[in-house]
């Protein structure tokens, strides 16, 4: 995690962008945990029918 935030040019600065960045960063890892391709479960996100995770 240290390395990818030496990595991000836009670091957050406020508590909402922390809070923000925390929220897509989980998004995504669960995401890769079941599978699924990252950039086709942000681009399904931002069209507004985000990925859900299987319930089990």
């Amino acid at each position: 995690m240290g390395k990818l935030r030496i990595k991000v040019s836009e670091c957050p600065r406020t508590l909402q962008g922390a809070q923000d960045f925390a929220a897509i960063r989980t998004y995504l890892a669960t995401a890769a945990r079941q599978d699924q391709p990252m950039l086709d479960v942000l681009v399904q996100a931002v069209r507004g029918s985000p990925w859900m995770p299987a319930t089990t």
